[in-house]
């Protein structure tokens, strides 16, 4: 099996579990995650939060690689507002690293989405794009695919983090003070990840369709593709 495909199988899970888990309330998330996911394989707080701390770590990359992407996008079909709004969320989730915080990122998703909006609305629009706009276009989803694809593991780690915390119990103070304040984390971080992930994939493949009809070249996504959700 390849390493795309198992990607897609533990991302189809874990995507499974984040839409059951919230129709049910956060009150369900430890036996309902557990039966969703085979019972989390047993794994220690002190695995859980090595591996939620390299995700978030992650994650930032991702968010904020993502958005200058989508930035270079608004510049090229003139949305200089919009882009210099991208940059700004950018440079606050770099600047907040991993302390930041599940309302971050859902402004991060708000302004994401409406930028992505924008220039769709504006790209779609665009029939007499000149050689030189198609160019600058092509290179800002070259840099956007692997952004997304960065932040779409990530969010594939974090569920399954969701699921391993909802297994392990509750932390104690022999497991350190760090640990019980990411066991807080978990449950709201985790899916904000999720949820800008989502937003991101789609995101490029609506843009992709968008300037496959405008003759704009666009690179192989074929690992992204198989993060669909």
């Amino acid at each position: 099996m390849t390493l795309a495909r198992r990607r897609v199988i533990k991302f189809a899970m874990a995507s499974t579990a984040l839409a059951t888990l919230s129709a049910c309330g956060a009150g369900n998330m430890g036996g309902m995650a557990g039966g969703l996911m085979g019972g989390g394989g047993g794994k220690s707080w002190g695995e859980i939060a090595k591996s939620f701390k390299n995700l978030m770590n992650q994650a930032v990359a991702g968010v904020a690689e993502t958005q200058e992407s989508i930035a270079m996008l608004a510049d090229a079909l003139g949305l200089k507002q919009e882009a210099a709004t991208l940059r700004g969320e950018a440079k606050n989730i770099r600047e907040k690293g991993t302390s930041f915080a599940a309302s971050d990122l859902d402004e991060s998703v708000n302004v994401t989405n409406d930028g992505l909006g924008r220039i769709s609305d504006k790209l779609a629009q665009a029939k007499t794009l000149n050689a030189g706009e198609k160019q600058k276009i092509g290179e800002a989803m070259a840099n956007y695919a692997p952004a997304a694809l960065k932040v779409g593991l990530a969010a594939v780690d974090a569920a399954l983090a969701i699921s391993d915390a909802s297994s392990a119990g509750t932390p104690t103070p022999a497991d350190g003070m760090e640990i019980i304040g990411l066991a807080k984390d978990i449950p709201t971080k985790g899916p904000a990840i999720v949820k800008f992930a989502k937003l991101s994939i789609q995101g490029f493949k609506d843009l992709r369709a968008i300037a496959n009809e405008n003759d704009i070249a666009v690179p192989a996504t074929d690992e992204l593709d198989a993060l669909s959700i």
